[in-house]
C-alpha cells in the first residue's frame, strides 16, 4: 500500500510574485506541500485544490485583500484552516484588524522561519 503524504498543505497568497514564491520555497524546504497565487481571486479555488491546512495570506493586495479573504475563508472553512496575516502593518490597529477578519495570527515582512515552524507545529498537533 502506498505511503500516505503526511506533509502539511500550506498556500501563500500575495500579489507581489517573488514574495510569494520565496515563502512557497521556504515551506517547501521545511518540509510542507506548499503552492502559491498572486491573484486574490484564484485564492479560494486554489486552497480547495490543494485542500489546504493553513493558508498564509497577504493583507494589502488588489480587488480582494487579505481581510475579506480571511473572512470569505472563515465563511466556508470555519475553524478547520489555520489563516495567517503576512504584512508590513506592524501597528497595534493592524493587529486588531486581522484578528477582527478572523485570522489566526499575524506575522510580520520578511517572515521568520521560527514562527512559521511554530505555526505549522500548531497544525500538526491539531491532526492528533
Amino acid at each position: 500500500m502506498p505511503e500516505v503524504d503526511q506533509r502539511i498543505r500550506a498556500l501563500v497568497v500575495d500579489d507581489q510574485p517573488d514574495t510569494a514564491e520565496s515563502l512557497s520555497r521556504l515551506l517547501q524546504l521545511i518540509g510542507c506541500s506548499a503552492t502559491f497565487v498572486t491573484d486574490s481571486l484564484k485564492a479560494m479555488d486554489a486552497a480547495e485544490a490543494l485542500n489546504a491546512e493553513i493558508v498564509f495570506l497577504d493583507i494589502g493586495m488588489p480587488v480582494v485583500d487579505g481581510h475579506e479573504l480571511a473572512r470569505r475563508f472563515r465563511k466556508r472553512y470555519g475553524e478547520a484552516i489555520l489563516l495567517i496575516a503576512v504584512t508590513g502593518y506592524t501597528s497595534a490597529d493592524a493587529h486588531r484588524m486581522t484578528r477582527q477578519a478572523g485570522f489566526d495570527a499575524h506575522v510580520h515582512k520578511p517572515v521568520d522561519i521560527k514562527i512559521v515552524e511554530c505555526m505549522l507545529a500548531t497544525v500538526l498537533s491539531s491532526r492528533r
